[in-house]
């Protein structure tokens, strides 16, 4: 039977993904609303694909792909490097933990549910790893005084989407990695008879 730590794991681990898809899909890794020089009802926002344009009064946005130059700078191709193996990470070490649990058979495999958390949590921790380094250049960014007062930015939504799925993630593995430690349970055939001492 699948423990309640491979059940928390199983649960937590979707909703860390999910996260973590929105955030590597959504536009707003950088935002600036009230940019000086524009309109008030004006925002702007950057990712790691799309920069994007939005009017508070006009419903939706105008989204475009970034720069040329800003896409093949190594500090983008590493974010993009690293959210997209983070998401495929979780699709597999996600199926691993579902075969390893074997809600078809009894008893789980520990070793497999074991390696799919221990998946978890490097996928976790690589988009920890992406957000945090973006935060850190928006926040640099934001404190150098030669910056000028139109291009700084300010965190977006989707860091705080990064960081709690990246969380969840590493919990997630956490939960599953710990059944390393669990033995596969024996059959009732396989269990010795008591001794017997001759008198």
């Amino acid at each position: 039977m699948a423990t309640g730590s491979m059940v928390l794991g199983l649960v937590v681990a979707p909703m860390g993904w999910v996260l973590l898809l929105a955030a590597t899909v959504t536009p707003q890794w950088r935002e600036f609303s009230r940019r000086p020089g524009f309109p008030r009802d004006v925002s702007f926002s950057d990712g790691l694909w799309e920069s994007c344009v939005e009017v508070i009064s006009v419903p939706g946005s105008v989204c475009q792909a970034i720069p040329q130059e800003t896409a093949i700078s190594w500090p983008v191709q590493m974010l993009r490097a690293l959210t997209v193996i983070s998401v495929l990470t979780g699709v597999l070490s996600y199926s691993l933990a579902h075969v390893g649990v074997r809600w078809w058979t009894d008893p789980p495999n520990p070793k497999l549910t074991g390696t799919a958390g221990l998946l978890l949590v490097l996928s976790g921790a690589m988009y920890l790893c992406a957000t945090s380094y973006m935060a850190y250049k928006v926040l640099e960014n934001m404190a150098n005084p030669q910056t000028p007062a139109g291009d700084k930015f300010q965190l977006g939504t989707c860091l705080y989407l990064g960081w709690s799925g990246g969380v969840a993630e590493i919990l997630a593995g956490i939960c599953l990695a710990i059944n390393f430690q669990r033995k596969e349970e024996s059959s009732p055939g396989n269990v010795a008879a008591p001794y017997e001492v001759d008198y």
